[in-house]
C-alpha cells in the first residue's frame, strides 16, 4: 500500500520509497524514509494532493510522488 491509500488520521510506517535517488534525498530531508513514522493529515478533492506529518515536519506531497511511497499501517 502507498500513503494514496490511507486515510485521514491514519498512522504507517514508511516501507521504501521507490523513485529517483535525488527525490528520495529531498524526501528524506524531509522525515520521510524508510523506518519513518507518518501520519496522513488530509488529502485534498479527488486526492490530488496529500499533507502528511513526520517526526520532524509537515509536508505536502502531490499523488505521483504520494504513490512512490510504500507504507504499511500502524493502528
Amino acid at each position: 500500500m502507498t500513503v494514496c491509500d490511507l486515510k485521514r488520521g491514519e498512522r504507517a510506517v514508511i516501507l521504501s520509497v521507490s523513485s529517483e535517488r535525488t527525490l528520495r534525498e529531498r524526501l528524506s530531508v524531509l522525515g520521510i524514509h524508510a523506518g519513518a513514522r507518518i501520519m496522513l493529515l488530509r488529502a485534498s478533492f479527488f486526492k490530488k494532493t496529500f499533507l502528511v506529518s513526520t517526526d520532524s515536519a509537515v509536508s505536502a506531497l502531490g499523488r505521483s510522488v504520494a504513490a512512490e511511497v510504500r507504507v504499511c499501517r500502524t493502528d
